[in-house]
Formats: C-alpha cells, sequence, structure tokens
C-alpha cells in the first residue's frame, strides 16, 4: 500500500525556512540524516530526512547552504525530536551548531527498555512493531553525488517514514510499565555522552598507555590535543594527522631531535615529516612540566581469572534480572560495567562514586541483585538450561557466611 503523505524536495532557502516554520508548528517531528565521514574531521552532511504527521520531506543541504532555520528547530526547548540510534545525528548537530536538543526520543533505547534486543536495526525494529518492511537497497550510497534516484529518495524517506508511529507505540508500553522515567534518564544520558564527547579525559583511553612512564603519559596527552587541533583546522580524522599506536610510540620514545623523531617507523611520510616541528615542541612543553604535575597512571586491576569468573557470575546474574523485567541486556550493562561495580565493591563501595550499575533505573533492575550475589548474601541456581530463564536467585546458606571484601 502506498503511503499517502506528501512528500517534498527542499533545495532553496525559502523552502527550508517553510518547512522550519512547519515543524515548530507541530512542535514534534522525526529526522534522520545522512552523511559522509571516512574522509573529514567533520562529517559532511549530505542530506536530512523529516517527518511530521502530515509531511515527509528530504532537505539538500548542498542545495540549500545555510541550514541554521533547522537546526534552530532541532534546538529548540520546546520541540520534541524523535530519532533511531541517535548518536551520530547528534553529532553532527554539534558539529553544526555547538549545541544540542533538550527533548530527544531515541526509539532504539525505547525499544531495549520493553523488552526488544539492542541495538536492534531500524527496519528490524519496524518490522516487529508494524509489520513494515522498509527498503534496504541503497546502504552503501554516495549521498554527495546527484542527481538521487527515486530509489535513494525513498530509501532516505523510509529512514523516518514511520518513528512516530513506532515512538508512540514505545511510548504507551514505556508507560504501562511505568519506565517513561528510566527512558527520560537515557534519553539525557545520550546527549550528555555527546557533549563530552571530546572531553579531556578521552586520552586516556588511548591503547598501550600503562608501557609509558608518568612523562610520557603527559606527552601522549598533549599529542591527542595537538592531534584533534590539527585535525579539526585541516577537516581530516584524526587517524590521517597521527595514528594512535605512533602517538603513544613517540610519547614512548620521548624523541628530542628530529632525527630521534625520524627514526620511528611509519613517521616518514610527507605529511607526518611536515609537522616534525610541531610534535617536537609538543614533546618540549611536555619536558618543561614539573613532576609533581604530571598525570598518574590510572590504577590497574587485577584481569586474571580470578576477576573474570566473578564477572562471569555476575554476568548471569545480569541477565537473569533482565530476563526477568524484559529489558535488553546489553542495555542495562557491559562487561566494563561490570568491572567498575566489583572495583567499587572491593574500595569499600564510596557513595560518591557509585557505579552506573548501583543507580539510578539500572540500580532498579539488577543493582540489588548484583551486590547480593557480589557480597554471597545470594547464590545462582540452574533450574533449567533450556528455559528463557534458565537460572534461580536463592538466598545464600546462614552457614555460609557472606565473602569479606577484599582485592
Amino acid at each position: 500500500m502506498t503511503d499517502p503523505t506528501p512528500e517534498s524536495w527542499i533545495i532553496d532557502p525559502e523552502g527550508l525556512r517553510t518547512l522550519a516554520d512547519h515543524l515548530r508548528a507541530e512542535a514534534r517531528f522525526a529526522f534522520d540524516t545522512e552523511f559522509v565521514s571516512e574522509d573529514t574531521f567533520e562529517p559532511v552532511l549530505c542530506l536530512v530526512q523529516v517527518a511530521t504527521r502530515d509531511r515527509l520531506a528530504v532537505i539538500d543541504p548542498m542545495a540549500v547552504g545555510d541550514m541554521r532555520p533547522f537546526w534552530n528547530v532541532v534546538n529548540d526547548p520546546a520541540i520534541e525530536v524523535v530519532m533511531h540510534a541517535a548518536g551520530e545525528d547528534l553529532r553532527i548537530d554539534r558539529f553544526q551548531t555547538g549545541r544540542l536538543p533538550d527533548r530527544v526520543v531515541d526509539v532504539q533505547l525505547a525499544a531495549g527498555m520493553v523488552g526488544y534486543p539492542y541495538p536492534m536495526s531500524l527496519g528490524n525494529l519496524v518490522d516487529r512493531i508494524l509489520g513494515v518492511t522498509v527498503s534496504t537497497g541503497e546502504t552503501r550510497t554516495d549521498w554527495r553525488r546527484r542527481p538521487l534516484s527515486p530509489e535513494q529518495l525513498r530509501y532516505a524517506l523510509d529512514d523516518v517514514r514511520h518513528l512516530l508511529v513506532v515512538a508512540d507505540q514505545l511510548g504507551d508500553r514505556l508507560a504501562k510499565l511505568g519506565r517513561t522515567a528510566w527512558a527520560d534518564q537515557e534519553y539525557h544520558a545520550l546527549v550528555e555522552s555527546i557533549s563530552h564527547r571530546d572531553d579531556h579525559s578521552r586520552w586516556r583511553r588511548l591503547p598501550g598507555l600503562h608501557h609509558l612512564n608518568r612523562r610520557g603519559l603527559e606527552i601522549a596527552r598533549r599529542l591527542v590535543d595537538w592531534r584533534r587541533d590539527d585535525a579539526r583546522r585541516t577537516n581530516r580524522p584524526l587517524r590521517a594527522v597521527l595514528k594512535d599506536d605512533l602517538l603513544v610510540g613517540i610519547a614512548k620514545r620521548q624523541p628530542s631531535s628530529r632525527r630521534d623523531l625520524e627514526a620511528l617507523r611509519d613517521f616518514n611520510r610527507h605529511h607526518l615529516a611536515s609537522k616534525a616541528g610541531e610534535i617536537l615542541d609538543v614533546i618540549t612543553e611536555a619536558q618543561r612540566v614539573a613532576v609533581e604535575d604530571l598525570p598518574e597512571h590510572s590504577l590497574r586491576h587485577d584481569e586474571g581469572p580470578g576477576l573474570s569468573m566473578v564477572v562471569s557470575l555476575l554476568a548471569a546474574t545480569l541477565n537473569h534480572c533482565s530476563a526477568r523485567e524484559q529489558v535488553a541486556a546489553s542495555l542495562v550493562g557491559t562487561v566494563a560495567d561490570l568491572k567498575d561495580l566489583v572495583r567499587w565493591h572491593v574500595q569499600g563501595e564510596p557513595e560518591d562514586r557509585r557505579p552506573d550499575l548501583a543507580q539510578g533505573w539500572r540500580g532498579e533492575v539488577c543493582g540489588r541483585a548484583l551486590m547480593d550475589v557480589l557480597s554471597g548474601r545470594r547464590t545462582l541456581r540452574i533450574v533449567d538450561p533450556l528455559a528463557d530463564v534458565p537460572v534461580a536467585l536463592d538466598d545464600a546458606p546462614d552457614d555460609e557466611p557472606a565473602s569479606p571484601k577484599g582485592p
């Protein structure tokens, strides 16, 4: 059956202003973007698809030029925007405006909170909820090329065509389960994560930092800042400016001369050789930092079989609780989250560093059970290996005292 909703192709500023007025009047709309990001620091925005109750539109930013009328509506706190897997779309908004919307609904997150797998593709989600098949044949399209075919435009519009209806149905399920506040917490956390995506602690995620001394950590930290600034200025991906492994290799070697720097494997490439002076200046500045002001290593924890066994047991507990509450376990927590919980427990459970699994809606779903198992107050028992929920949680026998905290 053909969708009767009128469709429009926005290619000039006047058309964009008219659409923006319509979106503002509706106060709620769905949107998605098509972009290319492989070759640039800032993604190249190629299309924006929009849906309201009675209109579908594709905006061509390459023809329109100034997209501010649209982004001003997106970021208007009086307007709700509905998306699927909103992270990259929000990142583009931040690139374009330096702002983020206040009222976001992400149907992928909402679906995970009412029992659907997480993350679930839009096509699977629309099929599961509405029984509708959406087009999937243009996933490899280069959206920069013009003209676009009718098939490409239909594919683009299918990304928003059903979003409002899906959001309404998921919203009803969240309300019936008493989880609307949970979803609001997660939407807010998503926006916050995008807002702090470029924060100054990201350098600590570089692989191989544990091989560096404290001076090397300072060099790595400063090189990360230099790389980001150069990538933004030249509009190139971070990896095209300086790869992670080479960055850490420079910080470990701590070269003091161009010859020493160029002795590193993979450095003798034209784009890097031309930056040798800048990189050496960064290293020199790091060498001037007083010893007492150098960064410390993050605490390293035992990753041996003991921790692995504990985390496996907790993962089974988390899966049990998630299945019982009909929430996607992968949305509730990861292995990294479980390790954080164990470390927090070992460190005496300081209230000012309470991990995600011990607070908020995650705490309601599984926090108490995880802490009971971790403390030895409850045990897991297999009841039916073939069941959807194959284990049960039992109180620990009185003659088996709770395990003491310790490393």
